[in-house]
């Protein structure tokens, strides 16, 4: 119990931390990191609070470093694991992986869920979108800030992020480069 209040009290300081991005000198750390731990952390956690859907990680064969502050990707790993258990609605399955793709680390989120209504995807990440229009099945009470956050922190370690309906749910993904000369040119 202590390790997980630990984790969340180191969340809540880098989330703060994100808030102040605006603010020119306010810099990330980062330390080059084995995805798979931060994979395989993120789906240990999602595991216990969501026991009954299967969560799937693939990871490449090759050891894959990459550059971040790894609390704050765990934290949009876990945000998008469980949007997808909490959105999805229908969701049984969820994929979770990373790939490298030219010089940079693919993270993906697949469920097989409802999928995202095609009126959403364009403000998904920028905040807008209310509580009545993300119903949750459980009643908790939703702001729709949770992806801005998630871009924001995506952004501040010079990456990209998406999300795109697949046949049978939806996937989001975000792209963090692998060098420091590859995070300056995106």
């Amino acid at each position: 119990m202590r390790d997980e209040a630990q984790w969340l009290i180191r969340v809540v300081e880098n989330l703060l931390s994100i808030t102040r991005m605006r603010d020119a000198r306010t810099q990330l750390t980062k330390v080059p990191e084995a995805a798979e731990e931060i994979l395989g952390e993120a789906a240990r956690k999602f595991r216990k609070r969501f026991p009954d859907i299967q969560v799937a990680v693939s990871v490449p064969d090759e050891l894959l470093l990459v550059p971040m502050d790894a609390i704050l990707i765990e934290q949009v790993l876990s945000n998008l694991l469980e949007n997808a258990a909490t959105h999805g609605q229908t969701v049984t399955h969820i994929q979770l992986s990373v790939e490298r793709e030219d010089a940079y680390a693919r993270f993906s989120v697949q469920d097989n869920g409802r999928g995202i209504p095609p009126k959403e995807l364009s403000r998904l990440f920028d905040g807008t979108l209310k509580r009545s229009e993300t119903p949750s099945g459980d009643g908790k009470r939703n702001m729709g800030l949770g992806l801005s956050v998630c871009m924001a922190i995506v952004r501040a370690h010079g990456g990209s992020m998406e999300a795109k309906n697949l046949p049978c749910g939806a996937e989001f993904s975000f792209r963090l480069p692998l060098s420091e000369k590859e995070s300056q040119a995106l």
